[in-house]
């Protein structure tokens, strides 16, 4: 019960602070603009089908990048100082002086952080579901629900790529450079090194076919494999590598489904590291 109490005291501490209210807020705004924009895409998808899922699907479409950008950055500034902001202010000692493993402290961080960020998602894409009805009209709730939970999903492996750098370091600005630096590797650094790595062995940046191992790098990033996990719930090509780079035999790291797995990958073994790394540092 101590990993659930140190939960429940991080998300008080959240509402208390008022992040729960901002995070909620732009999250509203941002699922709201989204429904207005997938009425508006609505011809350019019609040919998805079934008439109760098309305007969800048109969500989900004009949402997925957006939310790959939005999402990692409320997580990160909800889990950076996780740990490390208790170090400096000394409070972490107090926490441990209570009836708590480092182990509980970490994972309670995980699950009350990770809860904040659910909330905010759940609670923001609520209004965006009143925004679809609004300006579509015809809602296919399980779809909706199913990119609910993927992006909380997202959420989560981000809160755990955070709370795995703050248990790292002592620093609040090191974890700071730390967290927002991967954020900046993935987005510009992951992408240019491809480039010239692609450019290095094919002579060119725009190959007749892209080689499977520049795919298969593409499609590692925690952004990437959200994509390739919404492809493979809503079975679309469009959200998928294949689409991306137009070929039909994918390295298995890049099929849809393998987006679940690298999405666990990039959960599991920072927190772990993190995990092992705080259990044996000093206070």
């Amino acid at each position: 019960m101590s990993t659930v109490t140190v939960a429940k005291k991080e998300f008080e501490d959240a509402v208390r602070s008022r992040k729960l209210m901002v995070m909620t807020a732009v999250f509203a705004l941002f699922t709201f603009g989204g429904a207005y924009l997938a009425a508006q895409l609505g011809e350019l998808f019609a040919e998805i089908g079934e008439e109760g899922a098309e305007g969800t699907l048109d969500f989900v479409f004009a949402l997925q990048t957006p939310a790959s950008l939005l999402v990692p950055i409320i997580a990160l500034m909800v889990s950076y100082k996780a740990i490390c902001g208790e170090r400096e202010s000394g409070s972490l000692k107090f926490l441990l002086g209570l009836p708590h493993t480092r182990t509980d402290v970490v994972f309670g961080k995980v699950l009350g952080r990770s809860a904040v960020v659910a909330a905010s998602i759940l609670i923001g894409f609520a209004v965006g579901l009143g925004g679809l009805v609004a300006f579509v009209g015809s809602v296919s709730i399980v779809d909706y629900l199913l990119f609910t939970l993927i992006t909380m999903l997202f959420g989560l492996v981000y809160v755990c790529l955070g709370i795995g750098i703050s248990s790292l370091t002592r620093s609040t600005t090191r974890a700071a450079v730390g967290a927002f630096g991967l954020i900046v590797f993935f987005w510009i650094v992951w992408s240019f090194l491809l480039q010239a790595l692609l450019y290095y062995v094919e002579g060119t940046l725009i190959p007749e076919q892209y080689p499977g191992w520049y795919i298969g790098l593409a499609s590692i990033s925690p952004d990437a494999a959200y994509s390739s996990a919404l492809g493979a719930v809503f079975d679309e090509s469009a959200l998928t590598m294949a689409s991306a780079y137009g070929v039909e035999d994918l390295p298995t790291i890049a099929e849809p489904w393998f987006g679940f797995v690298l999405l666990a990958l990039w959960a599991l073994l920072p927190l772990g590291l993190g995990v092992w790394r705080f259990g044996r540092t000093d206070l």
